[in-house]
């Protein structure tokens, strides 16, 4: 019963730190979104998908390898390296999804007037397959 608790209480911990550090950075993520899955399969065609539309949407701030080095991305500011281990928990599929569609300007643009949701959710695939395995 008390290692019951314990795991509950890590997790909640957990869920909690996830949540403040999307909201702590100055994105609007929604409260659910840690624990929001995408509804895409990890397949090479989404993948292939969303690596297309990362080229033409963020590569230029992200660059090709999501390393947060290319061309439009700030020396002072740089855009994020997607690849960073650091990032992974925090940055869970609903929280990348949410960033995506809801940006947080000036730094990065909103894309849900241009991308579709399962587009989006493509990106998110792409982001995932860029990681290294842990």
């Amino acid at each position: 019963m008390r290692t019951h608790r314990t795991a509950i209480g890590v997790a909640f911990a957990l869920q909690l730190c996830i949540a403040v550090s999307a909201q702590y950075a100055g994105w609007t993520i929604p409260e659910n979104a840690a624990s929001e899955k995408s509804p895409l399969a990890p397949s090479a065609d989404n993948i292939t998908k969303g690596r297309s539309l990362f080229a033409s949407n963020c590569q230029k701030c992200h660059g090709p390898l999501g390393k947060g080095d290319g061309p439009d991305s700030d020396a002072r500011r740089p855009a994020a390296d997607l690849t960073d281990e650091f990032r992974y928990d925090i940055n869970p599929d609903g929280v990348v999804y949410h960033k995506i569609m809801n940006g947080r300007p000036p730094d990065m643009p909103a894309f849900k007037s241009t991308l579709s949701r399962n587009e989006a959710w493509a990106v998110v695939e792409y982001v995932k397959s860029l990681r290294k395995p842990q």
